[in-house]
């Protein structure tokens, strides 16, 4: 922890008081893997925030102080390629704050954070700030949800009850889902995926995940395996209790190389879907938690002040600990 001058806000830009931050795995990561590109030293992190606009730079006229707001982490460009085809989230040029990635750019782990206006959203009074700094993990899940594109009696598997993965669970539900299923190996996880829709859940430390999929459906396998752990040997997971022509969205990255059953996908005529990131679902999910339509005051487990940073980042990391996301409350929070 350190003092830092506050930032000031430019042509565009608003000055957000930051009242939750969200702590995501890749900030675990980032920071106890020295040298990740992601999270280098000296950079601020978070990207999961949600408060209230301090100050308006000049240029921007929509936010006034004391708006209460959600941040979109993701910065596009608005001009290459595929921000002028709609596709944001995929900008040629794209930057993140609280990531070192493409451009070192402080996050949201702090007081104050000056960000574009553009990237703002009313958090509505029906949702807290804790909940608010939820909308980059929900947001990803619409999304792929969005790219999985279900029919109404889909058998749907989610393999990793996290964040996103139980918010995935939820939405199925909404989506008219034949049967959902999470697979996950903290049993913790897996009761609070029943609380939240699944019809069913899985240990694969205790079953025969193939085995017990194909006689669920009928021998068929899964029209749609979600997979939000990202490890080789849970795409192979994936592939093996997948249907015929079904399709397999990647969403987990926890190893930067994967490798796939390639005769699966070929001679199964398997479709393997990456998604990234949000765009329009953005309103959709602020609509969604205003309504409770999708609970995620479940999934905040921890919350610690700033101050206590550290113990948030040992609780996020300890998978003793049995967190789902682990949030920073910054000031006197709501």
């Amino acid at each position: 922890m350190e003092d830092v001058p506050d930032p000031v806000p430019g042509d565009g830009e608003v000055l957000v008081q930051v009242k939750a931050v969200g702590i995501c795995g890749s900030d675990v990561h980032g920071i106890a893997e020295q040298g990740l590109r992601r999270r280098q030293p000296g950079l601020i992190p978070g990207h999961e925030a949600a408060g209230v606009v301090a100050s308006v730079g000049n240029g921007d006229e929509r936010w006034h102080v004391g708006d209460r707001v959600c941040i979109n982490p993701q910065i596009n460009c608005g001009t290459c390629e595929t921000c002028l085809r709609g596709l944001p989230h995929l900008c040629e040029r794209m930057r993140v704050i609280g990531s070192s990635m493409r451009e070192f750019r402080h996050g949201a782990m702090c007081e104050y954070v000056a960000i574009a206006g553009r990237q703002l959203y009313t958090l509505p009074p029906e949702v807290s700030f804790e909940e608010g700094s939820m909308l980059d993990p929900v947001g990803n899940a619409f999304h792929v949800m969005n790219r999985a594109s279900p029919t109404a009696g889909d058998t749907i598997v989610v393999i990793g009850c996290g964040t996103i993965g139980l918010t995935i669970i939820q939405l199925a539900r909404h989506m008219g889902s034949g049967r959902v299923i999470g697979i996950d190996v903290v049993a913790g996880k897996r009761a609070l995926a029943e609380q939240l829709g699944a019809d069913i859940t899985l240990d694969p430390a205790a079953t025969d995940i193939e085995q017990e999929i194909l006689t669920l459906t009928g021998q068929r396998g899964a029209d749609i395996v979600i997979e939000a752990v990202g490890l080789s040997a849970t795409y192979h997971l994936a592939a093996r209790i997948a249907k015929r022509r079904g399709t397999i969205i990647a969403l987990g990255f926890a190893d930067s190389e994967l490798s796939i059953p390639s005769q699966a996908f070929i001679f199964r005529e398997l479709s393997l879907i990456g998604s990234t990131g949000f765009s329009f679902e953005v309103d959709t999910v602020i609509e969604y938690m205003r309504r409770g339509a999708i609970n995620v005051k479940p999934l905040i487990t921890h919350v610690f002040p700033l101050d206590e940073v550290q113990e948030g980042f040992d609780v996020a990391g300890s998978p003793d600990a049995k967190a789902i996301k682990v949030v920073l409350q910054v000031g006197n929070g709501e």
